[in-house]
């Protein structure tokens, strides 16, 4: 098991079920686009951000982008650091 201090933010259930098969952080999913209604988790990424930062990690294709870009809008990005999952053909 890998062990990083900063919280992990992935776009789904699946996404988070895979990493928790060797990574030992806190993983929280942003049940893609429905995080665009919800205050709450918005709330709660905010803040585990401000304690801790955040590794984005989601797909490489537009709905992976777009929902980085909106994490992005509203946590400061010296508390960020972005990972990609690569586009498998």
């Amino acid at each position: 098991m890998h062990r990083i201090k900063e919280a992990v933010i992935v776009e789904g259930r699946y996404d988070k079920m895979k990493l928790r098969a060797f990574l030992d952080s806190e993983i929280f999913e942003t049940s893609g686009f429905r995080i665009y209604n919800d205050a709450q988790k918005r709330n709660l990424i905010k803040r585990i951000a401000d304690v801790s930062g955040i590794v984005i990690l989601t797909d490489s294709d537009a709905s992976g982008f777009q929902i980085r870009n909106y994490i992005k809008s509203f946590v400061e990005p010296e508390k960020i650091k972005n990972a990609y999952i690569p586009n498998v053909e």
